[in-house]
């Protein structure tokens, strides 16, 4: 074997290995800023889970005050001096404590960039806020219309949010 055969042997083998490497490198590269999105996707993904969890708690609490709300409208109208029952009342502070974790969801979508989401989950909480003092201002006149009408404005907005959130989720 001369000098050439093994200078050529040796140029072969090193640039096969210098290939090879360079491939390893770029394919471990890859794939580690694969994984590294992967895990941003499903954190950001479980931490979406929260806001139709949190939405879905605030939404049985709103209905459950709603229920009670409109029950008590319809007979003040027979008896001006009745009081709120307990269960009104509780279901009263319920509301009043579950405002507090439709805010964290709405920081969930913010956190995310999600705005347009976060605009939807502002306006259903707007419409109960307005539902409540509409309730809560016994010197106007009750019309049971009202309610029905807020309910299903209620309904319809935590329809339309589920629906942005549907669309995110496909993205992700």
């Amino acid at each position: 074997m001369t000098w050439m055969e093994v200078v050529d042997s040796a140029v072969k083998i090193g640039l096969g290995a210098l290939i090879a490497g360079v491939i390893t490198f770029l394919l471990s590269s890859t794939q580690h800023r694969n994984e590294l999105k992967k895990a941003k996707v499903e954190r950001e993904f479980e931490m979406l889970k929260e806001v139709p969890e949190k939405v879905e708690n605030f939404n049985s609490i709103t209905l459950n005050y709603w229920a009670f709300a409109t029950d008590w409208r319809r007979r003040l109208i027979l008896d001006s001096s009745l009081p709120k029952s307990n269960g009104f009342l509780d279901a009263q502070n319920k509301l009043f404590d579950s405002f507090s974790e439709l805010t964290k969801a709405e920081s969930l979508l913010l956190l995310f960039g999600y705005s347009s989401a976060q605009i939807k989950l502002r306006d259903y909480g707007e419409t109960v806020i307005s539902f409540k003092k509409r309730i809560d201002s016994i010197d106007i006149p009750f019309d049971p219309n009202d309610t029905t009408n807020y309910r299903k404005s209620m309904i319809d907005k935590r329809s339309e949010l589920f629906s942005l959130l549907n669309e995110i989720y496909k993205t992700i």
